[in-house]
């Protein structure tokens, strides 16, 4: 029996073949300058296979997106779901995740959706609510499970989930996306603050002994 001709835009072997030169060339041209011709050059695919994937460059961009985050993000979450120590979890997690944030195509990234969000908000939105506000929001489940098991006193977990994050991301980021600090923080740098991240919210959530 002849093979059946996978339906179109469904060949996940093409899907990965045209983000890898998505992201080749968004990397090195930008989102406002890279083109479907360039994109479809470094993928080595014809312009008319591009549109059929994706209806047009903005969510090849977000679908590119979302393609690294989810290939990175499941480590730190990973560090929420087993480990029975508040304190040692978020640090670990803290860590992973400034990791993943700091790294070059995350950092580009940034200052690409910023760069549009004001003229393409539906694209800053989609960027926030698929990423930031999704890890908020898994980090606010985490931290309501440790409240029901009497390890945190927190009245307002979503709030307390943006603070560590904020903590966790102090000094580390911001420069990186003005491109003040072009190298990625340290591994040292990174434990440093996440330490000191992690220090701050137990002193003001920690159930206190005898309490």
């Amino acid at each position: 029996m002849p093979r059946r001709r996978r339906i179109a835009g469904a060949d996940p072997e093409k899907r990965r073949q045209i983000l890898d030169g998505a992201h080749e060339v968004f990397l090195s041209r930008g989102f406002d300058i890279a083109s479907m011709s360039e994109i479809a050059a470094a993928a080595n695919v014809s312009k008319g296979t591009l549109y059929v994937y994706f209806e047009d460059k903005e969510h090849l961009f977000l679908a590119l997106i979302e393609r690294e985050r989810e290939s990175q993000k499941r480590g730190a979450y990973e560090a929420l779901e087993d480990d029975p120590d508040p304190a040692h979890a978020l640090a670990t997690f803290g860590e992973r995740l400034i990791r993943l944030l700091a790294c070059d195509f995350a950092v580009s990234a940034h200052r690409i959706v910023i760069g549009v969000a004001e003229r393409m908000p539906d694209l800053g939105r989609e960027f926030y609510e698929n990423g930031p506000l999704q890890g908020t929001k898994r980090l606010a489940g985490y931290l309501e499970a440790q409240v029901r098991a009497g390890k945190l006193a927190i009245d307002d977990t979503a709030l307390a989930a943006s603070q560590f994050l904020d903590l966790s991301q102090s000094t580390l980021l911001r420069p990186r996306l003005f491109n003040a600090v072009r190298e990625r923080p340290s591994e040292e740098e990174i434990a440093r603050v996440v330490k000191a991240a992690v220090e701050m919210f137990m002193a003001r959530y920690a159930v206190k002994s005898g309490s």
